[in-house]
């Protein structure tokens, strides 16, 4: 996939994931991730999504 849709994919992802963590907050989850964190947890589902493509093409 090209840079700049990898991007945009992380950038979305990252939101969706920061959402549904304040949504459900400290009274569920052990504690809040820092931003940095939720960013490299997107970036890690856009690899995977990637290597499904990617694996798909062959």
């Amino acid at each position: 996939m090209d840079q700049k849709t990898v991007s945009k994919l992380e950038e979305k992802i990252e939101e969706a994931i920061a959402e549904v963590i304040l949504k459900m907050g400290l009274n569920k989850l052990p504690l809040l991730p820092a931003r940095h964190t939720m960013h490299q947890m997107a970036k890690a589902a856009v690899s995977v999504y990637e290597a499904v493509a990617e694996s798909r093409k062959d």
